[in-house]
């Protein structure tokens, strides 16, 4: 998480939900002439201060009354984009594991700490991360010429998208777990709450 500040003095505070295009939203967001307010190296509270959610960024940062805006992603896309840390923390030969419902549970329980409300943050809901007042993007609809003009309305400033270079990760963001249909179910049951509040379409199968 960070707040941000225009040249025009626009204040704007950017919820960034893990392996949801944080790193580039962030650029675009320097490209539009908006400058982080703080450093976000580190940890607060055993969480990543890039990764806040709710309960610490309204405890830590200076957000109140500013803009919030957020960008939420399909639970499934989000965890299988995720998966390249189990297999770093794991090793390759995961996929039969994660399959298994009390494997996997018991795996993202023990990753990479007993409590996983710590860190990685990429492990809560979305929905820990939200309040009622922030503006919400879905990641599917991508990050081009709408995103640029929803930005801009919400923000009272232009906002142009550009395809702006970011940092890379230095795991292997292609080493991935296969979407299986076991799997695919155990990343539903387990996110379950952001499915049915963000993505009911994907809820259909739950009894």
């Amino acid at each position: 998480m960070a707040t941000y500040k225009h040249t025009t003095g626009k204040r704007l505070h950017f919820i960034h939900i893990p392996r949801t295009g944080g790193r580039f939203i962030h650029e675009n967001l320097l490209s539009n002439g908006f400058e982080r307010e703080h450093n976000t190296a580190g940890t607060i509270e055993g969480s990543d201060i890039i990764h806040l959610h709710r309960e610490l960024y309204e405890k830590h940062l200076d957000v109140e009354g500013i803009t919030h805006i957020a960008v939420i992603r399909n639970p499934i896309d989000r965890f299988i984009s995720a998966s390249i840390f189990f297999k770093r923390m794991y090793g390759d030969d995961i996929q039969e594991a994660m399959e298994d419902p009390i494997m996997f549970g018991t795996m993202i329980q023990n990753f990479p700490l007993p409590d996983i409300y710590t860190t990685p943050s990429w492990l809560r809901p979305q929905s820990d991360f939200l309040t009622e007042d922030t503006h919400i993007w879905r990641f599917e609809d991508g990050f081009k010429e709408e995103f640029g003009d929803w930005m801009s309305e919400i923000l009272g400033v232009p906002f142009t998208v550009s395809d702006v270079p970011y940092k890379k990760l230095t795991t292997d963001e292609t080493n991935k777990l296969t979407r299986s249909a076991k799997l695919i179910d155990n990343i539903r049951q387990f996110w379950r709450e952001d499915i049915e509040q963000f993505y009911p379409e994907l809820a259909t199968q739950f009894g």
